[in-house]
Protein backbone atom coordinates (compact mmCIF):
# COMPACT_ATOMS: atom_id res chain seq x y z
CA UNK A 1 0.00 0.00 0.00
CA UNK A 2 1.11 3.43 -0.59
CA UNK A 3 0.57 6.35 1.41
CA UNK A 4 -0.95 9.58 0.56
CA UNK A 5 -1.22 12.44 2.98
CA UNK A 6 -1.71 9.35 5.52
CA UNK A 7 -4.16 7.80 4.12
CA UNK A 8 -3.69 4.35 2.34
CA UNK A 9 -4.09 3.71 -1.12
CA UNK A 10 -3.92 0.50 -3.01
CA UNK A 11 -1.64 0.14 -5.88
CA UNK A 12 -3.08 -2.34 -7.92
CA UNK A 13 -4.85 -0.20 -11.19
CA UNK A 14 -8.63 -1.24 -11.38
CA UNK A 15 -9.47 -2.20 -14.68
CA UNK A 16 -11.66 -0.08 -16.76
CA UNK A 17 -15.60 -0.91 -16.07
CA UNK A 18 -16.32 -1.10 -19.92
CA UNK A 19 -13.71 -4.21 -20.16
CA UNK A 20 -11.40 -1.59 -22.00
CA UNK A 21 -8.13 -2.16 -19.38
CA UNK A 22 -8.41 2.12 -19.40
CA UNK A 23 -8.51 3.34 -16.09
CA UNK A 24 -11.90 4.52 -15.10
CA UNK A 25 -13.05 8.12 -14.94
CA UNK A 26 -13.51 9.63 -11.96
CA UNK A 27 -15.53 13.03 -11.82
CA UNK A 28 -14.95 14.89 -8.56
CA UNK A 29 -16.97 17.65 -8.18
CA UNK A 30 -16.14 19.47 -4.52
CA UNK A 31 -15.60 23.66 -4.32
CA UNK A 32 -13.15 22.93 -1.68
CA UNK A 33 -10.32 23.36 -3.87
CA UNK A 34 -7.77 21.48 -1.60
CA UNK A 35 -10.12 18.70 -0.76
CA UNK A 36 -10.99 18.09 -4.70
CA UNK A 37 -7.22 18.07 -5.51
CA UNK A 38 -6.05 15.78 -2.67
CA UNK A 39 -9.03 13.43 -3.37
CA UNK A 40 -7.49 13.32 -7.39
CA UNK A 41 -4.43 12.83 -6.55
CA UNK A 42 -5.43 9.75 -4.03
CA UNK A 43 -7.57 8.74 -7.24
CA UNK A 44 -5.00 9.26 -9.84
CA UNK A 45 -2.31 7.41 -7.46
CA UNK A 46 -5.18 4.33 -7.12
CA UNK A 47 -5.26 4.01 -11.15
CA UNK A 48 -8.30 6.12 -11.37
CA UNK A 49 -8.39 8.82 -13.94
CA UNK A 50 -9.88 11.83 -12.12
CA UNK A 51 -11.27 15.28 -13.26
CA UNK A 52 -12.54 17.93 -11.33
CA UNK A 53 -15.60 20.73 -11.39
CA UNK A 54 -16.08 22.82 -8.44
CA UNK A 55 -19.85 23.56 -9.11
CA UNK A 56 -22.71 22.32 -10.67
CA UNK A 57 -22.61 24.32 -13.86
CA UNK A 58 -19.17 22.99 -14.36
CA UNK A 59 -19.96 19.12 -13.45
CA UNK A 60 -22.25 19.10 -16.26
CA UNK A 61 -20.23 20.24 -18.90
CA UNK A 62 -17.34 18.15 -17.34
CA UNK A 63 -19.25 15.05 -17.31
CA UNK A 64 -20.83 16.09 -20.78
CA UNK A 65 -17.10 16.33 -22.18
CA UNK A 66 -15.74 13.49 -19.94
CA UNK A 67 -18.55 10.80 -19.68
CA UNK A 68 -17.30 9.46 -16.58
CA UNK A 69 -18.45 6.33 -14.91
CA UNK A 70 -18.16 7.63 -11.46
CA UNK A 71 -19.30 10.54 -10.37
CA UNK A 72 -17.90 11.90 -6.40
CA UNK A 73 -20.17 14.76 -5.46
CA UNK A 74 -19.88 17.39 -2.29
CA UNK A 75 -24.33 18.54 -1.49
CA UNK A 76 -23.05 21.64 -0.41
CA UNK A 77 -22.59 23.39 -4.19
CA UNK A 78 -22.34 26.71 -4.29
CA UNK A 79 -24.54 27.40 -7.63
CA UNK A 80 -26.97 24.09 -6.72
CA UNK A 81 -26.83 21.97 -4.13
CA UNK A 82 -25.32 18.07 -5.16
CA UNK A 83 -29.14 16.83 -4.92
CA UNK A 84 -30.44 18.43 -7.86
CA UNK A 85 -27.04 18.10 -9.42
CA UNK A 86 -26.92 14.36 -9.21
CA UNK A 87 -31.27 14.38 -10.98
CA UNK A 88 -29.57 16.08 -13.70
CA UNK A 89 -26.73 13.88 -14.05
CA UNK A 90 -29.22 11.14 -14.14
CA UNK A 91 -31.26 13.16 -16.70
CA UNK A 92 -29.22 12.55 -19.36
CA UNK A 93 -28.89 8.70 -21.26
CA UNK A 94 -25.43 8.86 -22.01
CA UNK A 95 -24.87 9.08 -18.29
CA UNK A 96 -27.02 6.38 -17.29
CA UNK A 97 -24.44 4.26 -16.11
CA UNK A 98 -22.71 6.53 -13.85
CA UNK A 99 -22.06 5.61 -10.76
CA UNK A 100 -23.04 8.73 -8.05
CA UNK A 101 -21.41 8.77 -5.19
CA UNK A 102 -21.89 11.67 -2.16
CA UNK A 103 -19.54 12.89 -0.55
CA UNK A 104 -20.43 15.40 1.86
CA UNK A 105 -20.38 16.89 5.49
CA UNK A 106 -23.93 16.79 5.79
CA UNK A 107 -24.23 13.49 7.20
CA UNK A 108 -27.36 13.36 8.79
CA UNK A 109 -30.30 10.81 8.30
CA UNK A 110 -32.15 12.96 6.37
CA UNK A 111 -29.14 14.26 3.71
CA UNK A 112 -28.34 9.99 3.92
CA UNK A 113 -32.25 9.38 2.84
CA UNK A 114 -32.16 12.73 0.32
CA UNK A 115 -28.95 11.53 -1.82
CA UNK A 116 -30.44 7.84 -1.65
CA UNK A 117 -34.01 9.93 -3.33
CA UNK A 118 -32.17 11.67 -5.88
CA UNK A 119 -29.85 8.66 -7.03
CA UNK A 120 -26.81 8.32 -5.26
CA UNK A 121 -25.62 4.94 -4.48
CA UNK A 122 -23.54 5.36 -2.05
CA UNK A 123 -23.14 8.59 0.72
CA UNK A 124 -20.13 9.01 2.73
CA UNK A 125 -19.64 12.14 5.21
CA UNK A 126 -16.61 14.17 5.56
CA UNK A 127 -13.53 13.53 7.02
CA UNK A 128 -13.13 10.88 4.53
CA UNK A 129 -12.08 7.24 5.14
CA UNK A 130 -10.59 7.06 1.89
CA UNK A 131 -10.13 3.02 1.98
CA UNK A 132 -13.60 2.77 2.62
CA UNK A 133 -14.48 5.61 -0.53
CA UNK A 134 -12.18 3.20 -2.49
CA UNK A 135 -13.36 0.09 -1.89
CA UNK A 136 -17.18 1.83 -2.55
CA UNK A 137 -15.77 3.09 -6.18
CA UNK A 138 -13.80 0.26 -6.79
CA UNK A 139 -17.11 -1.99 -6.72
CA UNK A 140 -18.73 -2.76 -10.68
CA UNK A 141 -21.94 -2.20 -9.13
Amino acid sequence: MQIVSGMEVSPSSPQGVDGSGRAPRVLVVDDDADSAELLATVLGRAGYEPRLASNGRGALTAAAEFLPQIALIDIGLPDMDGFRLAKLLRAQPELGSCRLIAVTGHTSPSAVARSIAAGFEAHFGKPLNMADLLSAIAQQG
